[in-house]
């Protein structure tokens, strides 16, 4: 089994109110009661993954034990096999995924396609179906099917997957690709500005969103129409969109600021376009730099609670922290109620991408091969 852990703390995380002395609390300390009057303990611990200088994207494959991230620098898809009650990570393999030069980034599950991804090589302009073979750590992945990206589009860099379409956010050339993957000849593509990271359709208009981290602007996408708007980030409140998806109301979006400062800043994006801006209010999170955020699973405990994970990063600033945050929502998600922060063992890792499970939250940590794996009582169950 190819696993190193570098280092284990134990985090103890309370409500707001206890959150300022939480980071860099010595190892096994407690502060604040969970919601029993116990002490909310959490647990981080950080997993070494074969050699690569750039590790990205994480997905759960649905229905078994397994989690694959990919490697971008050398183009390898790295499995994860995880104990299917803990989701401690059991097993570590890595593959190539096409040539080493490929640049292996996206990675989305297929519900077309049970049992598989897709995925994309950003060097290589190609869209991919692929079968993880989730069953055995020691079974290569297989590519089933390739596309090429059309019309002169370059750079696929995030995938997802809506029934019958695809979209892409083409980094190189600017563009966003709206592709039918049954038949890849049809398909659109929207002029984009510099630069469409992440991707998005809004639950209620059904309009996409589009993030452009170095126009600090966000693309919003009528699919029945084809228009296009462009909604600017106030000054007042950052700068840098990166991080964007769908969820509760809405699409959601952080801001990750520039390489003097964050401002702790995140919003989500109503069936009018107009954009209602969240702050951190913890110092801890005041100058946060926020790169990704996620939702809990459908049907986890976790799920009941309105909360949202919010991942900060050292990617553009030396100074920012690479952090989890847990934010906690009143019932109509308009007020913040709490928030809870743990500090990742390694910082100044580029902190990149976040994906939440029944028990657990695993980062990816883009310079340092490294996946981290949040638990504990905090995280199956909400601390209060």
């Amino acid at each position: 089994m190819d696993r190193r852990t570098f280092q284990s703390r134990l985090l103890a995380l309370g409500g707001l109110a206890a959150a300022g002395a939480l980071l860099g609390a010595p190892e096994g300390e407690a502060a604040g009661p969970g919601p029993h009057g116990v002490p909310c303990r959490r647990s981080l611990t950080e997993y070494g993954l074969p050699p690569a200088e750039e590790t990205h994207e994480i997905v759960k494959v649905p229905g078994r034990p397994m989690a694959l991230v990919s490697q971008m620098s050398n183009s390898r898809l790295v499995k994860l096999r995880l104990d299917p009650r803990t989701e401690q990570v059991t097993g570590i393999r890595a593959f190539a995924l096409g040539p080493s030069d490929a640049m292996l980034h996206g990675l989305a599950v297929s519900s077309r396609h049970p049992g598989r991804i897709w995925a994309t090589h950003e060097g290589g302009n190609r869209l991919l179906l692929v079968d993880p073979r989730p069953d055995a750590l020691d079974d290569a992945p297989r590519i089933e099917r390739e596309i090429a990206v059309p019309g002169g589009g370059h750079g696929p860099h995030y995938i997802s997957e809506y029934g019958d379409m695809l979209w892409v956010t083409l980094k190189e050339s600017n563009q966003v690709l709206a592709l039918d993957h049954t038949r890849p000849g049809r398909h659109r593509l929207f002029e984009a500005r510099p630069q469409p990271i992440f991707a998005a359709q809004h639950p209620v208009s059904g309009d996409f969103y589009v993030s452009q981290d170095s126009a600090s602007t966000v693309l919003r996408i009528d699919p029945r129409s084809g228009r296009t708007a462009q909604i600017p980030v106030p000054a007042e409140q950052g700068s840098t969109p990166v991080g964007l998806v769908a969820g509760p109301g809405g699409v959601w979006v952080v801001l990750l600021g520039t390489a003097q400062a964050g401002t702790g800043t995140f919003g989500r994006i109503g069936a009018d376009g107009r954009i209602a801006w969240h702050r951190l209010r913890d110092p801890q999170g005041h100058a946060a730099g926020l790169l990704h955020l996620a939702f809990d699973p459908p049907g986890s405990r976790r799920e009941r609670e309105p909360g949202v994970w919010l991942l900060g990063s050292s990617i553009v600033s030396d100074t920012a922290r690479d952090i989890v945050v847990r934010v906690r929502f009143d019932p109509s998600w308009t007020r913040i109620v709490g928030e809870e922060y743990a500090a990742l063992p390694t910082q100044r890792c580029k902190a990149h991408r976040l994906l939440p499970l029944e028990n657990s939250v695993f980062v990816t940590e883009l310079t340092t091969a490294t996946v981290a794996q949040l638990t504990g009582s905090g995280v199956s169950e909400v601390c209060r």
